[in-house]
C-alpha cells in the first residue's frame, strides 16, 4: 500500500475528508485529556473526599490539563487555518498531516508523566519535545501548501506571512525545549510562555520584509496552475 497521492486532478472535496479525519483525531485526544479527571471523581467519594479537597488535591492534573487542552486547541485552530487555502492533496502534504495527528493523540500521554513526576530533564524533553514535533510538521505542512501552487486549485494561496507565524512558534518551542530541559528545576515547562514572543518576532521579521519586499505575494499573485509547478 502506498501513500503517494498522484498530482493529476482530485474532486476537490478529498481535502474535506482528510480536515474531517483529522478533527476526529483531535476530538479524540482531548477527551482522552478529561478521562483522568472523570477517574478522580469516584475515587474521591469512596475516600470520603468533599468537593473542595477535590480540587484542592489535584490541582496539578487541573493544570495539565488546562495546558494541554489549550495547546491543542491552539494547534487545532492553526490547522483548520491552514487547510482554508487547501482543495487538493499530495504525498508529502498527506505524510506530514499523519505525524501532526500522531503528535497531538500521543499528547494526553506526557500530560499524564508530567502530572505524575516531578519536572525533570526527561519530563520536559518527552512533553515540550512532543510540541515540538506538533510545531515542525505543521510549519512543514504550510511550507508545502505556500509551495505547490496545485494544492490551492480554487482557494487563495497560503501566504508567507501565514508560514513565518508556524515558524516562528517552531523557533520559541525549541528554544523552550532546550531551556527547560538543561534548567528543569527553576525553569521547566514555564519556558513554554516564551510562545507569547514569537508574536513580536513575527511583527519585527515583516516589518523587515517590508522594507526589503521580495516576489508578490499573497491574495494578489496570479494563480498558477498545475503546469506552472511542474
Amino acid at each position: 500500500m502506498s501513500w503517494r497521492v498522484s498530482r493529476a486532478t482530485r474532486p476537490t472535496d478529498s481535502s474535506e475528508r482528510l480536515v474531517f479525519f483529522t478533527d476526529a483525531v483531535v476530538a479524540i485526544a482531548l477527551t482522552l485529556l478529561v478521562l483522568p479527571l472523570v477517574d478522580l471523581v469516584p475515587e474521591a467519594r469512596s475516600s470520603g473526599l468533599d468537593l473542595e479537597d477535590l480540587l484542592r488535591e489535584n490541582l496539578g492534573e487541573l493544570g495539565s490539563f488546562l495546558l494541554s487542552f489549550a495547546v491543542i486547541s491552539r494547534f487545532w485552530w492553526a490547522h483548520h487555518q491552514l487547510f482554508r487555502h487547501v482543495s487538493r492533496l499530495s504525498g508529502p502534504l498527506v505524510a506530514w498531516n499523519l505525524l501532526w495527528m500522531f503528535s497531538i493523540v500521543f499528547l494526553p500521554w506526557p500530560t499524564a508523566i508530567i502530572t505524575a513526576y516531578e519536572p525533570s530533564t526527561g519530563t520536559v524533553l518527552l512533553y515540550v519535545g512532543t510540541l515540538v514535533v506538533t510545531s515542525a510538521s505543521l510549519t512543514m505542512l504550510a511550507v508545502t501548501v505556500h509551495r505547490d501552487a496545485a494544492l490551492s486549485v480554487g482557494r487563495d494561496r497560503e501566504t508567507r506571512d501565514e508560514v513565518l507565524g508556524s515558524a516562528t512558534s517552531l523557533g520559541a518551542l525549541l528554544v523552550a525545549l532546550v531551556l527547560g530541559s538543561l534548567f528543569p528545576g527553576p525553569v521547566n515547562y514555564k519556558a513554554l510562555l516564551l510562545l507569547f514572543l514569537s508574536g513580536p518576532v513575527e511583527h519585527l521579521v515583516k516589518r523587515s520584509w517590508s522594507r526589503h519586499p521580495g516576489p508578490v505575494d499573497g491574495p494578489d499573485r496570479p494563480p498558477e496552475t498545475a503546469a506552472d509547478v511542474r
